[in-house]
């Protein structure tokens, strides 16, 4: 098939299967029961009853056809399991190298970077997992790093970086 057919291809696909008539929104999360929450999911369950993006399945052939069961959880489930595993993922502030830092402010542009209680403080623009960033300090000779909400606020950042490290 050359590129001009295949193309074309796509483009009827498009048009025979619009968006708009997925059947969304979905408000039930599937799950990969007995696993532990890792911050995603399995797919999603179609207002039809059908799991998203299994070529129309219901949940029991889904289940059959990847040989695992799942758990199905509602929105309220879902964002509390997100708060904790975000939770989980937030660290303190641990010593790093002086290469380690300047490898960090130069990988990517830095966001956020400012002086906080005398500390040059920044955080990677790229996220780790949902809102999580690789933060970064530096005073005199002294580097730290730690993982925490891009969003995070000053007052808090200070706080971390005045508790003294384990």
């Amino acid at each position: 098939m050359n590129i001009s057919s295949s193309g074309e291809a796509c483009a009827k696909l498009a048009l025979e299967h619009p968006v708009h008539e997925i059947p969304f929104p979905a408000r039930t999360w599937v799950l990969r029961e007995g696993e532990p929450f890792r911050g995603s999911v399995q797919s999603v369950l179609c207002t039809d009853g059908t799991v998203a993006y299994s070529d129309g399945k219901t949940v029991a052939e889904y289940e059959a056809e990847r040989g695992f069961k799942v758990r199905l959880i509602d929105d309220a489930e879902l964002d509390r399991l997100l708060a904790d595993f975000l939770a989980g993922m937030v660290t303190a502030p641990e010593p790093c190298t002086e290469d380690a830092y300047t490898y960090a402010l130069e990988v990517l542009p830095p966001s956020r970077w400012h002086t906080v209680s005398g500390w040059s403080v920044f955080h990677v623009c790229e996220r780790i997992t949902h809102d999580l960033v690789n933060w970064y300090a530096s005073r005199n000779d002294e580097y730290r790093t730690w993982t925490d909400h891009a969003s995070v606020s000053d007052s808090d950042i200070t706080a971390k970086l005045l508790t003294p490290s384990k």
